[in-house]
């Protein structure tokens, strides 16, 4: 017989406690270069452990696999209680043209509308399948809808395809002919990713909604290859928590919610940096407004802090590229500059450009394949574009065609510069711009000269392989200048073009954007690049905090707050920013429903999945509420909550007559939902 003391319990209520103070959130930060890891403890919010690793695109469960075995050695996965996403994976694919082949049906356009959006690449595909049909602004049908050209268009399509985005003229208002097409293409090829503009926002911009459905389909198999990869790596280490994603405005969905909604997820890394930037800057005791500055391998991205480390919700939904959505996010200013940014010469082979693109540094790939140190060797044609670019990663197959099957046959003999090749006959030259878009598809990947690069020549960074970097630089140069002096031109013009793009945004943020002319831009990067020449001079400054975080950030951050009169910030963890504020993210989610007047004095409900008419307003707005109480509960859960706190709010429009008569135009019933969960820090509501 075993008799229980007072110790005993004592003891035990002490591991448990002990126990509750290991617990915490594990955050990763997935972005383009770099996977990020950072593990926070419920107690105090305190960083307990953190890692940072390569991301392999081809193999991304061992990338996070090698993630949890670094910051395996300074904390025990037993005390993972949760793991919270964020990535860049589709901001990048956005950024660089990279999401996957996608179809979109246009229902009810005007023809000319979309030639002109089409014009304009605003959606991102040109597979496009137009129909009529489509309601107007009441939510009245417009036109029948034609399912009959919609088979026999997407038959033709489907082949082409892996999945597809459906919008209506005025779906918002009634999403009927969205739902009846999707129905109808799943009925045709069932298992296909399909996604409604309806589902995604009800902001009324029919050209926006249609560009927002046909990236989120795009995106699909992009986040669902992440997702799937994080999920298998974590059951295999026995990690059995909830898996959430960060959305763009800071909050957490669920990981089956981003596989089907991945467009909420562009500027993910960013909107967790921002919060992770908030929550580091907190720590340092900064009061004042701030502009956090990003800087990744492919992009860096700017936001502003208010005084209380609260960042703005972009009221125009989020732009990433040259691509404007109705996704709402954080308001970040996205630009092509990174680490790993692509560096070459313009058109008129005089000037260096940096981005948008990215490549692998070659420091680091000849750091992993010396034999590729031999392939760094000037062009023998004097108009031979001036950068040494390097083929290091071929997913084409010989039976694709004959350019491939050369490509590949160069290749197997070691020949992995595009001059070699074509000096070899593996390659003719006309098809440079063929092994471009090949490149862009995915299909190749190039190692050029990068700011990285640039660093390691300069002596500012020594991880990988330095000579590499230097044989790189003399190649641009056309060995006219010394490897230094090329490097030091290249780090010149990235420390001015992140200075001009937070003096840029600062400008947009106090409603000054309208002088953001191609002029004006010129003459601003001349300024900050010769600014401390003879002549005439401006000094810029933004009054604000500059915090860098992200890898290279300790490498520009000081020198570009210089130029604009800061002394810049580095908070300790910073290179994993993105990962402790995905660590820190709550679950939060809002919607509304529309009530609008009727001619005959009824009331129409504009309901997520269709339209209802009622005799008075009273009626309309009970109706209204007993259909989405249920309703956003359920698509609460869907998203990821665990105890949904549902809040709602009613604003009525109205305007007089002339003769003083009031009339109704218009009720919105505004839904906010939180989620009170059993674990979080500091046991605060989340």
């Amino acid at each position: 017989m075993i008799f229980r003391t007072d110790r005993d319990e004592t003891n035990k209520e002490m591991d448990l406690v002990s126990e509750m103070e290991r617990d915490g959130i594990l955050g990763i930060d997935a972005g383009g270069t770099f996977t990020d890891l950072a593990f926070l403890r419920f107690a105090d919010a305190s960083v307990a452990g953190s890692a940072k690793t390569p991301t392999d695109h081809d193999d991304l469960v061992g990338t996070i696999g090698r993630g949890l075995d670094l910051i395996s050695k300074e904390i025990d996965v037993k005390d993972i209680r949760a793991v919270n996403l964020a990535t860049t994976f589709a901001t990048n694919a956005v950024v660089e043209g990279k999401t996957r082949a996608s179809g979109l049906v246009l229902i009810g356009y005007d023809e000319a509308q979309v030639k002109k959006a089409i014009d304009s690449n605003k959606f991102g595909t040109d597979k496009i399948i137009l129909i009529s049909g489509g309601h107007d602004v009441k939510g009245n049908e417009q036109a029948p809808l034609d399912l009959s050209s919609l088979r026999t268009s997407f038959e033709k399509l489907k082949s082409a395809v892996r999945s597809t985005a459906i919008s209506g003229f005025f779906s918002v208002r009634n999403p009927s002919h969205e739902i009846a097409a999707k129905e109808e293409i799943l009925s045709l090829c069932p298992g296909m990713p399909v996604t409604c503009g309806h589902e995604l926002s009800s902001d009324l911009d029919a050209i926006l909604r249609a560009a927002t459905a046909s990236l989120n389909a795009g995106l699909i198999p992009i986040v669902m290859d992440l997702l799937g990869s994080v999920e298998k790596v974590l059951k295999s280490r026995g990690i059995d928590v909830p898996l959430s994603v960060v959305r763009g405005d800071g909050s957490l969905v669920s990981s089956e919610w981003a596989k089907a909604h991945p467009i909420e997820t562009i500027v993910s890394g960013p909107a967790a940096s921002a919060i992770g930037a908030a929550c580091l800057g907190k720590a340092q005791g900064i009061e004042r407004g701030s502009w956090v500055v990003d800087i990744g391998g492919t992009t860096t991205d700017i936001i502003y802090l208010d005084k209380n480390g609260d960042p703005a919700i972009s009221a125009n939904g989020a732009s990433v590229g040259s691509h404007r959505t109705l996704i709402k996010a954080i308001d970040i200013f996205t630009v092509g500059l990174g680490g790993d940014s692509r560096v070459r010469y313009d058109n008129k082979g005089d000037l260096f450009e940096i981005g948008p693109g990215r490549v692998k540094p070659l420091c680091s790939a000849v750091s992993e394949a010396p034999a590729l140190r031999e392939s760094l060797i000037p062009s023998k044609k004097s108009n031979e574009p001036k950068e040494p670019l390097l083929i290091v990663k071929n997913r084409t197959e010989s039976k694709e065609g004959v350019l491939e099957t050369k490509l590949n046959e160069g290749l197997k003999n070691g020949i992995c510069s595009r001059e070699a090749l074509a000096e070899k006959g593996y390659l003719s030259r006309m098809y440079f711009s063929k092994l471009e878009e090949m490149q862009k598809n995915g299909l190749l990947d190039f190692a050029g000269f990068t700011p990285t690069d640039a660093l390691h020549v300069l002596g500012k960074l020594d991880k990988w392989n330095r000579e590499a970097s230097r044989a790189g630089a003399e190649i641009m140069s056309g060995h006219k200048s010394s490897a230094e002096e090329t490097a030091a031109e290249v780090y010149k013009k990235f420390v001015a073009l992140a200075a001009l793009n937070i003096f840029k945004k600062s400008m947009l943020l106090n409603g000054n954007g309208s002088y953001l002319t191609k002029d004006t831009e010129k003459l601003l990067t001349n300024m900050l690049l010769n600014g401390r020449r003879n002549g005439p001079s401006l000094q810029f400054r933004v009054n604000s905090e500059i915090i860098g975080i992200g890898a290279p950030a300790w490498a520009f951050i000081k020198e570009a707050a210089e130029l604009l009169g800061e002394e810049g910030n580095i908070p300790p963890y910073a290179e994993v920013a993105g990962a402790v504020g995905a660590a820190v993210s709550s679950f939060s989610m809002k919607y509304s429903v529309w009530i609008t007047p009727m001619k005959g004095h009824t009331f129409r409900v504009h309901l997520p999945e269709g339209i209802c008419d009622y005799d008075d307003l009273d009626t309309a707005v009970q109706k209204a509420e007993s259909y989405m109480a249920p309703w956003i509960c359920d698509r609460a859960k869907k998203t990821g909550a665990e105890n949904p706190i549902v809040e709602s709010s009613r604003t009525d429009e109205k305007a007089e007559t002339s003769g003083g008569t009031e009339v109704h135009l218009w009720t919105e019933i505004f839904y906010s939902v939180r989620d009170r969960k059993k674990s979080s820090f500091k046991g605060e509501l989340i």
